[in-house]
């Protein structure tokens, strides 16, 4: 029996988002050299369509896809799971953390952003909570993610593909193309 719904609650608890116009709140690469679970907070970073974010081991990855080159995740929802801490807020491992409506709704496959410089478009690939995830953030921490995402919030986040190069820096304003 599926009971996943009890945590809508706690979704709905969590502020609001703007759906057109929001901002980065930080920015975290994974290093390969820091090995699986090193975290990097960035003032700013720049983005390529051939690389991703500069210094974020996805360019390195084996069996990597165009369409997961950049993971954004609410900011409201990662404070909700690991608290104000940028330190613990960074192990998501998500690279951009936006204060921006990340729902199928608001942001269907296909959607650009500008984000600072670049411009990135939402992917079809969804973005899951994994392993990595349960061990950081708890069972608890991914099923409540994973709701959401049945339900079409993103509480895991969206990935993205970068279709113009740029420079994103933090607080720079995240953009719906619409």
């Amino acid at each position: 029996m599926d009971i996943s719904w009890r945590f809508d609650r706690w979704f709905k608890r969590l502020q609001g988002s703007p759906r057109d116009e929001g901002v980065v709140h930080g920015i975290v690469i994974r290093p390969s050299a820091a090995g699986h679970g090193g975290r990097e907070c960035l003032e700013e970073v720049e983005l390529t369509i051939t690389g991703g974010l500069a210094g974020d081991r996805w360019a390195e990855m084996d069996g990597r896809t165009p369409g997961n080159q950049v993971s954004l995740v609410n900011v409201h929802v990662l404070r909700s799971l690991a608290g104000e801490d940028p330190e613990s807020m960074a192990r998501s491992g998500d690279n951009l953390q936006v204060d921006l409506e990340l729902s199928e709704e608001n942001l269907p496959v296909g959607t650009r952003l500008q984000v600072g410089g670049a411009t990135l478009e939402v992917s079809p690939t969804l973005h899951r909570p994994c392993k990595f995830f349960v061990e950081r953030f708890g069972a608890t921490g991914a099923k409540k993610v994973a709701r959401a995402n049945r339900i079409g919030r993103r509480g895991r986040g969206v990935l993205c593909l970068v279709v113009s190069d740029g420079l994103v820096r933090r607080n720079d304003s995240i953009r719906v193309l619409r």
